[in-house]
């Protein structure tokens, strides 16, 4: 498509010139000169969309062949000196080079207004000037015709229409040339605002993509785990306690669909067909709680402060922070041990406080988990407080502060 383009564009380029030459030709003087100027506008006119500055050149050579030797009128092939000043202007080069060289065209053409010589003759004959002397020898009775030159005023007078198709034609490119920068600048911006977009949507990506990594870690292991104490449970009381055992299969089989509910829900929005359900919250506790006893292990639910509506991003924050805490007391406490959650509402934070009195953990918390490294990652992205270790009264803690305030930036 671009070589079609640019023949195109040679094909204009061969007819315009075509088109000056035949003009020129009808009106040209009998001069032999005329040949060569003709070739050299020519090669000027054909160079000038590739080649400027050699187009400018050859076609300010070829009028000063034409035009210093004799004082002729303008000639069509003339035209090749505003269109290569045109394309130099236009080109994309130094703009002090296409400045250069219109202040260098037009200098020239004002000197040689100036420094015009006068002509004599010694036969009466019609002059090319404005005006003639007319004068008698006296010795020898001869008529003498002499050419008057206009003043210097004049001269620059009669030059300014060539001087201002000059200056029309540098501007007029000058124009174009800063036309084409500006719709660079804004395509280059365009691609950088799109570059940064398609970066933007790539970071969104993966952030969504960690949540709901996140999300389904939390789902899948407190429901495991869960089920996994129910499972154990059962399996102890089948023979002694019949009962206990169909209640725990019960609650498994709850456990269970309750989880797979979760998974299909993040599931949905990975295939961006999300099903419309709530988010679970602080008032979704209770519910989380009883399915933990259910499973065996003792828990105690204490809320301090007067309970108020949270931001969605605190209220689920804290419903999975405390999640995975009770997770970690099942997975790691032990046997017997129990756990205590402790919701409180102060004026700028909201603090979730989960304990359990089984094992003391053997050292530092592991902060390499997807549970504990969970629970950072969302305390971090609500600008909140994280405290994780041995309690007072041995086992495990931890506690975490959420602002409700807005998050800094």
């Amino acid at each position: 498509m671009s070589r079609l383009t640019g023949l195109r564009w040679v094909a204009v380029d061969v007819c315009g010139a075509a088109v000056l030459v035949i003009a020129s030709a009808e009106d040209r003087n009998e001069t032999d000169l005329w040949g060569p100027y003709a070739t050299v506008m020519v090669a000027s006119l054909l160079l000038a969309r590739h080649r400027p500055l050699l187009a400018l050149v050859l076609s300010v050579a070829g009028t000063a062949l034409l035009h210093l030797p004799e004082s002729t009128g303008v000639d069509p092939l003339d035209l090749a000196v505003p269109v290569a000043l045109f394309a130099l202007a236009a080109a994309e080069r130094p703009r002090r080079v296409g400045a250069i060289a219109c202040g260098l065209l037009l200098a020239g053409i004002g000197v040689a207004s100036l420094a015009r010589p006068v002509v004599r003759a010694d036969v009466l004959q019609p002059p090319d000037t404005h005006a003639v002397a007319i004068r008698v020898e006296k010795p020898t009775g001869r008529v003498v015709v002499e050419t008057v030159e206009p003043a210097w005023p004049d001269r620059l007078w009669e030059s300014s229409g060539l001087m201002l198709a000059l200056a029309a034609a540098y501007l007029l490119g000058d124009n174009l040339r800063g036309r084409r920068l500006h719709l660079r600048t804004l395509e280059r911006r365009a691609a950088d605002l799109e570059r940064e977009q398609r970066q933007r949507v790539a970071l969104a990506t993966a952030a969504e993509r960690a949540r709901i990594t996140r999300e389904l870690h939390d789902v899948v292991a407190h429901g495991l785990s869960v089920m996994v104490v129910q499972a154990q449970g059962a399996a102890a009381a089948l023979k002694r306690h019949p009962d206990r055992t169909e209640h725990a299969l019960r609650d498994i089989v709850t456990t269970g669909r309750s989880s797979l509910a979760e998974m299909r829900r993040l599931l949905a929005i990975v295939s961006q067909e999300p099903e419309l359900a709530p988010q679970p919250g602080v008032q979704a506790l209770p519910e989380l709680i009883d399915r933990i006893r259910a499973a065996g292990t003792t828990v105690t639910f204490t809320v301090e402060g007067e309970p108020a509506p949270l931001p969605a991003g605190v209220d689920l924050s804290a419903y999975r922070i405390a999640q995975e805490a009770l997770t970690n007391t099942l997975k790691h406490a032990g046997p017997g041990a129990g756990a205590a959650v402790r919701l409180g509402f102060h004026a700028e934070s909201l603090e979730i406080e989960v304990s359990d009195d089984g094992r003391p953990p053997a050292g530092p918390a592991d902060m390499t988990g997807n549970g504990l490294r969970g629970i950072a990652e969302r305390v971090r992205l609500l600008d909140g407080e994280l405290e994780t270790g041995a309690g007072d009264g041995g086992g495990f803690r931890v506690l975490a502060r959420l602002p409700l305030r807005p998050v800094s930036t």
